[in-house]
């Protein structure tokens, strides 16, 4: 199996106690050196402790998985979140490897069990077969026929037979016992890849769907808000449209007026200034003619008698 990398996120005193211990942890169920294995196949009580700080290991995650509902900080909320999956992987991991180990001590306890009770079972069918002999021996009713060494020997070679018997079948079994041992072990290994789904797998993806859903419907509202605003915009615009019609003619009519007044203003420009300085004099003459004519007129006309 390959060493999973754990790295403590932050200076938070319960972080790092979690990172150390599931450390700890790893380094005695996933690697373990050959005293180490060995010692968790035969002491139950090394097992135990290892249950112990796994249970540990888990209340403090659990722990941490309540505080970081509570960061506000989308993105170091997200990767809290990941780090600590990551970590509650690790800790199912380790629950089943510890439970392959318990699985397999019981196999053996199981297997030695069977075989002590093979083995009184044997040692009892033998030894009645054996006190029937020495009773009829010195029986005095029936008497000993004599028997040649030929036929003597025949009684005598099936007595091994049932130490075979039990030699083959204890052997048999050691067999049976590495079997059970590598299926165990195989079968730890394939369930390890799959990525269980735990409770909090549930809970993240619930509180994340209900944020996802919340934001749709504030984003609904903003764009219900924003297409209501326009169509009052658009609604006083027509209002005051006929206003600035009203404005617009008025700009026109006043840039006409204008124009004929720079018309009016540039024809009497031409008037005063387009014949040069002779006109100017021949201007002030005729306004001198017209000043002595208006006098004459006035003072003079009334005194004439015809």
């Amino acid at each position: 199996m390959a060493r999973t990398s754990i790295a403590a996120s932050g200076s938070d005193p319960t972080t790092i106690t979690l990172t150390r211990l599931l450390t700890r942890l790893h380094q005695t169920l996933i690697i373990p050196n050959e005293a180490t294995e060995s010692k968790l196949h035969t002491s139950s009580i090394e097992r135990e402790k290892l249950g112990t700080s796994i249970e540990y290991a888990n209340s403090l995650l659990l722990e941490l998985e309540q505080v970081a509902l509570n960061i506000k900080n989308p993105n170091k909320k997200q990767e809290t979140q990941a780090e600590l999956f990551r970590k509650r992987e690790l800790i199912l991991r380790l629950e089943e490897r510890l439970g392959e180990y318990e699985d397999v001590d019981n196999h053996d306890e199981a297997l030695e069990e069977g075989d002590s009770s093979e083995g009184e079972d044997l040692l009892g069918a033998n030894t009645p077969s054996s006190s029937p002999s020495r009773a009829s021996a010195p029986s005095p009713i029936q008497a000993p026929e004599p028997t040649s060494p030929l036929d003597s020997q025949p009684s005598i070679q099936p007595q091994p037979q049932p130490q075979t018997e039990t030699e083959s079948t204890l052997r048999a079994r050691n067999p049976t016992l590495f079997e059970a041992r590598s299926e165990l072990l195989g079968a730890s290994s394939a369930t390890s890849t799959s990525p269980p789904i735990t409770s909090t797998t549930e809970a993240l993806l619930t509180h994340n769907r209900t944020e996802q859903e919340a934001l749709t419907t504030s984003l609904l509202n903003m764009a219900s808000a924003l297409k209501s605003s326009s169509k009052a915009f658009s609604s006083s615009l027509e209002s005051e449209k006929d206003i600035v019609d009203r404005a617009a003619e008025g700009m026109d009519k006043n840039t006409t007026g204008l124009e004929q007044a720079s018309r009016k203003m540039g024809m009497l420009r031409s008037m005063s200034e387009g014949r040069g300085w002779w006109g100017r004099i021949l201007l002030y003459a005729w306004i001198a003619g017209l000043a002595v004519l208006a006098f004459a007129l006035v003072f003079v006309g009334p005194k004439l008698r015809f």
